[in-house]
């Protein structure tokens, strides 16, 4: 038997979310020096725009994994794309 001595597995979002509260307790607490409870709003919303900041720059291409808007082509448009009412010849 082996046993396992060490630190205990911290996720990545928690280690992101810790990182993102930091930065934005140094931000604000080093433009404002009083800690009241405006302070602690700011600090937490500060927190969650930075979470969310480097969580959607982590993504994992999402947005270009969706299936492409036009194919197949309407089907009142002619095959080159202009619709077949306004062509004039």
């Amino acid at each position: 038997m082996a046993f396992y001595v060490g630190l205990p597995h911290i996720s990545e979002s928690f280690k992101i979310n810790f990182l993102s509260f930091l930065i934005a307790t140094i931000i604000v607490l080093s433009v404002h020096t009083k800690f009241n409870i405006v302070t602690v709003l700011v600090i937490i919303t500060l927190t969650v725009l930075i979470s969310l900041i480097i969580h959607s720059s982590r993504g994992s291409n999402r947005e270009g994994s969706l299936p492409s808007a036009t194919y197949p082509i309407p089907p009142h448009l002619g095959l080159d794309g202009i619709s077949l009412v306004n062509r004039s010849f």
